[in-house]
């Protein structure tokens, strides 16, 4: 019974995918946006009812999977030509990269999945990452399909349209990664990357998203953004703040600390950080002498671990580190909840009493504070390890 629901949930999200093309055909945008969001459903409850892999035949779910993967690419086609045909229409670069990348993805799932039938395995296309990126896949088009409705056309869907295809193509080429690793690593000596080390991954994965994000509108001044991606900039920002416990907490309660992610952890922080606090000094939110402090501690830190790795010593996470780390979050979060705050008041209270004034200050006095506290941790670590130090000087 399990084999025949798992087929069935398969089947029927094909079937979906097909009607959808129908109706896009037929230029019934309302509907191809209601059978993809069917298929959504059935792809999400699906893989939680049944887990595929586990009992079907390697060779049925590979063509099931490969029938997949050909109609979601030629959704993706359809659109395309759509917008690139119609008149008045911005060229649809984004949209256009999103499809030669899910190709070139879908041509390693074909290569490296015909190899791995001959050893009778499949790739493992249940995994978070290969969800997360078949729910941002349909996502994207569902807005791109309702872009093309009168109701929507010219509104908000293209915005959302763009930025889900630029999560879309990260989400892709780190499961195209996952491909590789699957199929070239050594199973005596790896083991699976733990679910700390992918919320580790993922900080790393998401900063060029907020990058485009905060210049969406390819203005240098975050003021003239739009409210829906500041919006997102803020929530992307506690996303770095949480992950960033969260990743230790988990590896903790699961048993899965390992010297990858402590190495990987402060890099990703790093990552993160630092093309905020790039974004914050384009914008005016930082001045350049605060950003040079951060990037010298934070890049002699890291040096100081690097020699420290090479002696075989760890240097842990200082008390003042987490400080300075608490602060900087802090920071960065209040700053962009506070111009979603100032962008509010303009629109509908551009007289409030002397929020000008304290808006004006705000952001340079708490870069400053995070720029002071960086520095002071900077020297406690050094001050902490000298042992480190006098092996080489």
């Amino acid at each position: 019974m399990r084999l025949i629901a798992g087929r069935a949930f398969l089947i029927v999200r094909m079937l979906l995918f097909t009607a959808t093309l129908a109706c896009l055909y037929l230029n019934r945008n309302v509907w191809a946006s209601a059978f993809l969001l069917g298929s959504l459903f059935v792809g999400v409850w699906g893989p939680l009812k049944v887990d595929h892999e586990d009992i079907e035949q390697p060779a049925a779910l590979f063509w099931m999977k490969l029938g997949d993967k050909l109609l979601v690419n030629l959704l993706f086609l359809a659109l395309f030509l759509r917008l690139f045909w119609a008149p008045g229409r911005d060229a649809p670069i984004i949209l256009w990269a999103g499809l030669m990348i899910l190709t070139f993805r879908n041509v390693f799932y074909l290569i490296f999945s015909v190899s791995l039938l001959k050893e009778h395995r499949v790739l493992p296309l249940n995994t978070f990452w290969g969800k997360a990126t078949n729910v941002a896949l349909i996502v994207t088009l569902v807005l791109y399909t309702l872009d093309t409705t009168p109701l929507f056309h010219g509104g908000e869907a293209i915005h959302f349209a763009r930025i889900s295809m630029v999560i879309s193509i990260l989400l892709m080429i780190s499961t195209g990664i996952g491909y590789l690793y699957f199929y070239y690593r050594d199973e005596a000596s790896r083991k699976p990357i733990s679910l700390a080390t992918q919320v580790t991954f993922s900080r790393i994965l998401l900063a060029p998203v907020f990058v485009w994000v905060f210049f969406y509108d390819s203005d240098l001044v975050y003021q003239n953004n739009h409210l829906i991606f500041k919006i997102m900039a803020a929530l992307l920002a506690i996303f770095f703040v949480v992950s960033d416990g969260l990743d230790g907490y988990l590896a903790r309660k699961r048993g899965e600390v390992s010297q990858l992610g402590k190495y990987l952890d402060p890099y990703s922080d790093k990552i993160s950080n630092m093309i905020i606090f790039l974004c914050f000094l384009a914008s005016g939110y930082a001045t350049v002498w605060m950003v040079a402090v951060i990037f010298f501690r934070e890049s002699t830190v890291e040096t100081l671990r690097t020699l420290a790795a090479a002696s075989g010593v760890t240097i842990d996470a200082r008390r003042s580190g987490k400080w300075k780390t608490a602060l900087q979050g802090t920071a960065v979060i209040a700053i962009l909840v506070l111009e979603i705050a100032d962008t509010l008041v303009q629109r509908y209270n551009p007289g409030l009493p002397y929020w000008s004034q304290i808006w004006s200050y705000t952001p340079h006095a708490l870069m400053g504070a995070v720029a002071v506290m960086t520095l002071l941790s900077g020297i406690d670590y050094f001050t902490g390890n000298r042992k480190v130090l006098e092996q080489y000087f």
